[in-house]
């Protein structure tokens, strides 16, 4: 029994009254405690399409989209994790032999016209996913083949179903095993119904068997209102502390006609358009007894009230799963920037797997249409193909640089992984190198004829590829005095 009592007298306890269950410990786990001292939790155990329904989703979707327009801290923190997620578009590498060029001509020359409306290319689609992701929730891709394979994008509002429809869950339709099979979209004021197989519905899933996407900015919502409206009434208490210069206490709290604050001459009677308080620098006022001025001052913000925004700020930026300095106060340096970096660099990897995924299908789609139409030569595996992303982010390009050059030296690093992390495609880039070559070598050749002069003499005029340039001690020397 507790020695301590509530305000009734009776005595306080942790424990549970019940009858002890053998095996049971009671009060052992302290989050299962309920006293007067803590708020009530929702504590409702069931499947996703329980607790994400279509009321609670939407209602979600609204205030993001709301905070996403208004709040520029909302929409830079979603802007940064699509920025560097996917950049200028992640790109696709075949992995087939002999035709993997032409699949990846054919597939960049289909992003230009990807769209149905023709408003975005493949890879702004992308970025757009992203950003819906962290505000919507998800975001629909139906593909639609009329001759041509191209895409129509779905906002995730006109992913729903009707209201008495007990066959889908917020717009979408699957098996007992949870395998989306059909989605449910408003079609004007009607609705129609698509085969799974001929859409996409990219999101970030946080639970098993979860069929709709939920904004990022979920567990951040109250926290960015309030962060709103208590800057709102500061800057309002900042503007009114302004608007006061300074307070002149009376007697009987009334205001005279100032003459007492005013040097001869400067009255308004005697100006015409002076106004009583005017004041001059360094005047003396000659005040009445019981009358007093006083400086009203202002600590409005103070550094508290910062660290109050800042912990709010905080909230939003790592629930999105990303460091509040990189988004924020960008300020550090030496090895905790760069923890800073790699931390938001893993985030980054994981938005570009899920981009990868939706990607991976389209791609699949779109070249196996450019085969079936005759435009590309069938192979074996045409849809195996891997994803180059964009650059990586660093605080120390020259560091990185030459340790990522020597690595490539001793072989502990791959072309294609140094390649890929500058946003390049290893293939490309060594196909640039060779014609590079082959046109010094052209141009080395034609001046050993014209010049009567070795080849590694040539090379070395045109392209000095080490420290010290090459000459052959027989051949005449080019001085400063042969230039005069």
């Amino acid at each position: 029994m507790s020695n301590l009592y509530d305000q009734h007298g009776r005595p306080l306890t942790t424990t549970t009254t019940r009858p002890v269950k053998r095996g049971y410990t009671p009060g052992w786990y302290r989050g299962n405690e309920v006293n007067r001292y803590r708020s009530s939790i929702p504590y409702a155990v069931s499947d996703s399409k329980h607790t994400l329904n279509k009321s609670v989703r939407r209602r979600l979707m609204g205030y993001a989209r709301w905070l996403y327009v208004n709040s520029g801290m909302v929409r830079g923190a979603v802007n940064d994790m699509a920025r560097y997620s996917v950049g200028r578009g992640i790109k696709p590498q075949s992995l087939v032999d002999g035709a993997a060029g032409d699949y990846e001509q054919y597939f960049a020359e289909w992003c230009k016209v990807a769209d149905v409306s023709g408003v975005f290319n493949f890879y702004q689609m992308q970025k757009l996913a992203s950003i819906r992701m962290d505000v919507d929730g998800d975001l629909g891709l139906l593909m639609v083949n009329n001759g041509f394979p191209q895409l129509q994008v779905i906002e995730s509002h006109s992913v729903e179903s009707k209201d008495r429809e007990l066959t889908a869950h917020d717009g979408v339709k699957a098996t007992k095993a949870g395998r989306p099979t059909a989605y449910s979209l408003r079609d004007g004021e009607g609705f129609k119904t698509v085969s799974a197989n001929d859409f996409v519905l990219v999101y970030d899933p946080d639970r098993v068997a979860q069929l709709r996407g939920v904004s990022a900015l979920a567990h951040a919502t109250d926290h960015v209102r309030d962060q709103m409206e208590i800057l709102d009434y500061e800057k309002v208490g900042v503007k009114m502390s302004s608007a006061i210069g300074i307070a002149i206490t009376t007697q009987g709290g009334t205001a005279d006609d100032g003459q007492s604050l005013i040097e001869t001459g400067y009255t308004a009677a005697d100006t015409g358009n002076v106004p009583w308080d005017t004041m001059q620098a360094g005047m003396i006022p000659r005040l009445k007894i019981g009358e007093d001025i006083t400086s009203f001052a202002s600590n409005r913000p103070n550094a508290t009230f910062q660290g109050f925004i800042e912990h709010l700020t905080r909230e939003v930026s790592l629930g999105m799963g990303l460091p509040y300095e990189f988004i924020v106060d960008p300020a550090k340096q030496g090895t905790a920037s760069r923890f800073i970096l790699e931390k938001a660099q893993r985030r980054f990897e994981e938005r570009q797997d899920t981009i990868e995924k939706f990607s991976n299908r389209v791609y699949a789609w779109v070249i196996a249409a450019g085969i079936k139409r005759g435009d590309l030569a069938h192979a074996e595996g045409f849809w195996r193909v891997r994803w180059q992303p964009p650059k990586k982010i660093t605080v120390d390009n020259g560091r990185d640089s030459k340790a990522n050059a020597d690595a490539l030296k001793l072989g502990t690093r791959t072309l294609a992984e140094d390649a890929g992390e500058r946003g390049q495609d290893w293939e490309e880039l060594r196909n640039q190198v060779e014609r590079e070559a082959s046109d010094l070598l052209t141009r080395a050749k034609r001046l050993t004829i014209d010049h009567d002069i070795t080849l590694d003499t040539a090379i070395a005029l045109l392209s000095q590829r080490q420290p010290n340039p090459v000459f052959n001690n027989d051949e005449p020397q080019i001085t400063s005095s042969d230039n005069n």
